[in-house]
């Protein structure tokens, strides 16, 4: 309980470790870029364990970091995950609102690739899995970019831009913008689509005060959207 009220008050780390972080974010948002995009010039010639490990270390690395910052202050990634004890009965209606977020972003996703004709972008056609031997690495990488980036932007950057801005909605609106950024590889409207994604998931954290729903809803997404060129 201690480490929840520690970290529902004031920021869970300084400003120049959230600094660094957000630099931190841009340097593998442009390493992806040129990795995507030179694999994608070779027809796809990187693919599957060559990307997915180095993205898999990425996403820990970034976990790793984003823990010390919070020990620093003496916080707890505990203290950012849920503000209520996460008993039996708060898991299972965070998991059932994880479905419903799941649903709710399906449907905006299906309305704005109508509306805009998207198609899926040519900088991330390298990583969808197209051998079977690559599901169980993407399922892990899913499942570590579900929970460790819902940590990173939902959970701790929401969390200091909110300090930062003096309003928690501005944290809110704050994270996806600078979440759709990160993602800026894929392109101009993936980067709408993607910040709106953030808009959603962070209300939802606010909200419910629980990334659990994130965390499940998110790594569905990335499981999804990862196998969707299988066949």
């Amino acid at each position: 309980m201690e480490a929840i009220a520690k970290a529902s008050n004031g920021p869970v780390g300084s400003r120049q470790h959230t600094l660094i972080l957000c630099g931190i974010l841009l340097a593998i948002a442009i390493t992806g870029f040129l990795s995507l995009g030179r694999s994608a010039a070779q027809g796809g010639a990187i693919s599957g364990a060559a990307l997915y490990l180095p993205l898999l270390a990425a996403e820990w690395g970034l976990f790793l970091y984003v823990r010390m910052g919070l020990h620093r202050r003496g916080n707890a990634i505990r203290g950012l995950i849920s503000a209520r004890p996460l008993g039996p009965r708060a898991l299972l209606v965070d998991l059932l609102l994880g479905l419903g977020l799941l649903a709710a972003w399906l449907a905006a996703e299906y309305g704005f690739d109508r509306l805009f004709a998207a198609a899926i972008p040519a900088g991330i056609q390298p990583l969808l899995v197209r051998h079977a031997a690559d599901i169980p690495l993407w399922i892990l990488l899913a499942l570590s970019a579900g929970f460790v980036e819902e940590l990173v932007f939902r959970g701790y950057l929401q969390r200091q831009f909110a300090v930062f801005l003096g309003n928690r909605w501005a944290g809110v609106i704050a994270q996806a913008a600078f979440f759709g950024v990160t993602h800026g590889y894929q392109g101009a409207l993936p980067v709408l689509k993607i910040t709106l994604f953030g808009a959603m998931f962070g209300a939802a954290a606010l909200v419910r005060r629980s990334l659990v729903p994130g965390f499940a809803a998110h790594a569905a997404v990335d499981v999804i959207g990862g196998l969707a060129a299988f066949r």
